[in-house]
C-alpha cells in the first residue's frame, strides 16, 4: 500500500495511465500466460491492502480509488492457463505446461501443514526471517508495532502471525563463523549469565526500539559460547513472538534453525510445548507444488501426534530466561531466581 501510494504521488500521470495492478507472484504468472490475476495471500501479507476478517480490500484501496485497477481475484490454486506458445516452443518435450496462480512465499511454507494436519499447531519458518503462524487459535488483538499481523492463508482465512529477523540477528550475535551450537556451551553460558539482548536488526521484531547489547564482551568468550548465547536469544525471542500471537503447540520448526539443537531444546523448555524439527523440509517449494493438486488435494488430514523427540531440559534455563526478560523489558516476574548480571 505504501509503495502504491508513493508511486501514485511521485508519478501521477503514469499511475493514472496504468490499467492493472498485479500482485508479485501473479506478475510472473502473467508473464508466463498473459492472464492477469490478484491473490489474497499476497494482498494479505503486511501490505495495508486487505481486510482479512472482512475478506475485502482495505479502506486505503477505496479512498485512493484503486479497486478498479486491481486484477481479478483468483484462488492460489487456480490454473490460469498454459505457458505462452512462444515460451513452450523454446522448451523440450511435448504437451501443454499449466501455470497456477501462485502464493505468497511464507504462506507456501504453511500450506503443507494446513493440508495434512488438524487441530491447533504453530509453524516457525526460519531463515533470514523467522515467520510464525498460529493455526487454529482464537483471534486476539495484534500489535503492529511489535511486528505481528494477520496473514491470510491459501483458503482466505486470517492466521495470527509474527516475524523477526532471526537469521540476521543470529549472524550479528554469533559472528561470521558461528559453528555448531552445543548443549554444553549453552549450559556454560547460562551458568555465567552471558546474554545477548535484542534487537541487532533494529526496527523489526518484538523489540523494535531496543539496540542490541551484550551483558559480557562477546569477544572475550569462547566462540562456542557466543554461538550458544545467540541461539538462546533467538529461542527467547521466538517465545516472545509466540505469546504475542497466542500460539499453541505442537511447534513445527522449519529451515536452518531446525538443525540448531540448542534453539529447539530451549524453545521446548521455555514453552512447555512439543517442538518438531524439520531441517530438510523445503516448505516453500512443497507448498507451491501442492497448488497443482487443488484445495482438496494433498495428503489426508490427520490429527498428528507430536514427533517423539526427547528434548532434555537445559539446566538453569528458567532463571536465565527470567533475567533475560527483565534485562530486555524491565518486566521481572515475581518468582524465579535471579542469575548474576555483568555490567
Amino acid at each position: 500500500g505504501a509503495q502504491l501510494f508513493w508511486l501514485e504521488k511521485r508519478f501521477p500521470d503514469r499511475f493514472e495511465a496504468a490499467d492493472t495492478i498485479i500482485t508479485y507472484p501473479q506478475f510472473w504468472a502473467f508473464r508466463l500466460t498473459g492472464v492477469r490475476a490478484s491473490e489474497v495471500t499476497q494482498l494479505g501479507c503486511h501490505t495495508d491492502l486487505w481486510r482479512s476478517a472482512e475478506k475485502d480490500y482495505s479502506s486505503l484501496v477505496d479512498r485512493r480509488r484503486w479497486r478498479k485497477k486491481f486484477a481479478p481475484l483468483r484462488s492460489a490454486f487456480d490454473c490460469l492457463g498454459p505457458l505462452k506458445p512462444e515460451i513452450r516452443a523454446a522448451m523440450a518435450g511435448e504437451g501443454e505446461v499449466p501455470v497456477f496462480c501462485g502464493i505468497h512465499d511464507s504462506n507456501a511454507s504453511l500450506l503443507p501443514h494446513l493440508m495434512s494436519r488438524e487441530g491447533t499447531f504453530t509453524v516457525v519458518s526460519t531463515g533470514t526471517w523467522a515467520i510464525l503462524f498460529a493455526v487454529g487459535t482464537e483471534s486476539r488483538p495484534l500489535d503492529r508495532d511489535r511486528d505481528t499481523l494477520a496473514n491470510v492463508d491459501a483458503f482466505g482465512r486470517p492466521v495470527p502471525s509474527a516475524r523477526f529477523m532471526a537469521g540476521r540477528e543470529f549472524t550479528e550475535m554469533a559472528g561470521g563463523e558461528p559453528g555448531e551450537a552445543s548443549r554444553e556451551a549453552a549450559e556454560a553460558v547460562i551458568a555465567k549469565g552471558v546474554m545477548a539482548l535484542p534487537s541487532f536488526a533494529s526496527g523489526t521484531g518484538p523489540f523494535p526500539d531496543r539496540e542490541g547489547t551484550w551483558t559480557h564482551d562477546p569477544e572475550s568468550i569462547l566462540q562456542s559460547e557466543r554461538t550458544a548465547a545467540a541461539s538462546l536469544t533467538i529461542a527467547l525471542t521466538t517465545e516472545t513472538c509466540l505469546g504475542l500471537i497466542g500460539a499453541s503447540g505442537p511447534i513445527i520448526v522449519e529451515g536452518p534453525f531446525a538443525r540448531n539443537v540448542v534453539y529447539c531444546d530451549a524453545l521446548a523448555g521455555l514453552t512447555g510445548m512439543a517442538v518438531e524439527a524439520k531441517p530438510g523440509l523445503t516448505g516453500t517449494a512443497a507448498g507451491a507444488a501442492l497448488l497443482a493438486l487443488g484445495p482438496s488435494g494433498g495428503p489426508r488430514k490427520v490429527r498428528q501426534k507430536p514427533h517423539e523427540t526427547v528434548r532434555k531440559p537445559l539446566r538453569g534455563l528458567d532463571a536465565y530466561a527470567a533475567e533475560w526478560r527483565w534485562q530486555v523489558s524491565g518486566d521481572m516476574p515475581d518468582t524465579g531466581e535471579r542469575v548474576g548480571r555483568a555490567r
